[in-house]
């Protein structure tokens, strides 16, 4: 799924992709979210949800920290760019996905590089990237950094038969595809697939994490799975997650939806946490609900479990609930955990129109607290640095206006 695809035309800082905004909500609102869900990038919630109140509360949310935070444009002038690793001499990896070509198809996917100066560079280039018809762009989705220090790029879905990169792990030191996660999905389909008409074999490689044996760790938002691809390309099915029913209560009344419904997962990002578990967040399909998107706790030595929300214990358990729209985790040095919420106020406002205003919360003791309120738009995803500096894509959608910002206090 591709967490935020907006209308074409001129906008601050660049042209954003796709043509969502040219359907009433009304009318077609929900036949894009599918196709979202079913692209490489953006796309995409009573007893179930009372049964997760009692196993995670959402976290209670402190007054936004204003004034003890700075935010500076560390680069700027980007095409789309998505996930973000911080290595350990303090480079900045940024995963952009380019702007398609004229055909729809050509190789303008980059991995950037910010080193300790503040200067920008190009790592890799000539990686895929596509813009289909209604104009979404796929490419590369995220950037991850092995203790073996061979950077790997990840590659969202796309068609395979054009450039057999997409849906697939790239290591950037030889170019070669060392994990082919659409081949792994057409051997596992997502058998709770909610697309109209059902397309379980749908894969959208999204977020990433560097393992010390040289793995790597992938979510995949469209297979609602989180994978794990070996140094020689193997790869394993760690955890699967649920679909969830939530409210509709909050999209216009003239849509005729039912009071509930039953939505995808679409995890977004992973993240290893300080006690070695993998943090995994959660996006949430259709009907984007406001507050439930969710973050799971898996274990290091999970393999092929299905994850479930009344679970206390385990290979896999529901760690926090209350956020909107996750595509974006790390920690900080301190143990903190940073959270990017595309669309503060949910996708749907995305979609149609009314909001691309994003959200960074910093969780410390179960209590969260937002960061630079008001200032990020369309936000991606987040690295923390050694020294505490906390990087983020902003403007992730944007054709020649990305950024990425650096903020301290």
């Amino acid at each position: 799924m591709r967490p935020g695809v907006t209308q074409s035309g001129p906008s601050p800082g660049g042209q954003r992709d796709g043509a969502l905004n040219s359907h009433s909500p009304s009318g077609r609102l929900e036949e894009c979210s599918m196709r979202l869900q079913r692209l490489p990038l953006f796309g995409a919630l009573v007893s179930l949800l009372a049964s997760l109140v009692l196993v995670a509360p959402a976290a209670a949310a402190a007054p936004a920290a204003r004034a003890t935070w700075r935010v500076s444009v560390l680069a700027s002038g980007l095409d789309n760019p998505r996930g973000i690793a911080v290595d350990e001499n303090g480079r900045v990896f940024v995963a952009a996905a380019g702007r398609g070509g004229p055909m729809g198809y050509a190789p303008t996917g980059k991995i950037l590089v910010i080193d300790r100066w503040g200067r920008l560079r190009t790592f890799a280039a000539g990686l895929p990237s596509a813009k289909s018809p209604e104009g979404e762009i796929t490419g590369p989705t995220n950037i991850a950094l092995p203790e073996d220090g061979t950077p790997v790029a990840i590659i969202g879905g796309g068609p395979q038969n054009v450039d057999p990169r997409f849906n697939s792990t790239v290591r950037l030191r030889t170019g070669q595809v060392t994990g082919n996660i659409q081949a792994f999905v057409n051997a596992h389909p997502d058998r709770t697939d909610l697309d109209r008409p059902p397309n379980p074999t749908d894969s959208n490689p999204y977020g990433a994490a560097g393992l010390d044996d040289a793995g790597v760790l992938v979510t995949d938002a469209a297979n609602n799975t989180l994978l794990m691809v070996g140094p020689a390309g193997r790869v394993q099915m760690i955890a699967k997650f649920p679909n969830q029913v939530i409210s509709t209560s909050h999209l216009p009344p003239q849509m005729g939806l039912p009071p509930m419904l039953p939505a995808e997962a679409v995890p977004t990002t992973v993240a290893v946490g300080p006690d070695g578990y993998w943090y995994v967040g959660e996006l949430k399909g259709f009907p984007f609900t406001p507050g439930a998107s969710r973050i799971w706790r898996v274990a290091p030595w999970a393999r092929n479990v299905t994850c479930s929300p009344t679970a206390r214990s385990g290979a896999c358990t529901l760690f926090m609930g209350g956020f909107t729209s996750i595509t974006g985790l790390d920690f900080g040095p301190d143990g903190s955990l940073y959270v990017v919420e595309i669309v503060k106020s949910g996708v749907f406002g995305l979609f149609s129109g009314t909001s691309t205003t994003g959200a960074l919360y910093r969780v410390r003791n179960g209590v969260r607290t937002e960061i630079a309120a008001g200032q990020l738009t369309v936000p991606d995803d987040v690295a923390v640095g050694r020294n505490g500096t906390i990087y983020v894509t902003n403007k992730s959608v944007f054709v020649g206006g990305g950024e990425v910002l650096a903020i301290r206090r």
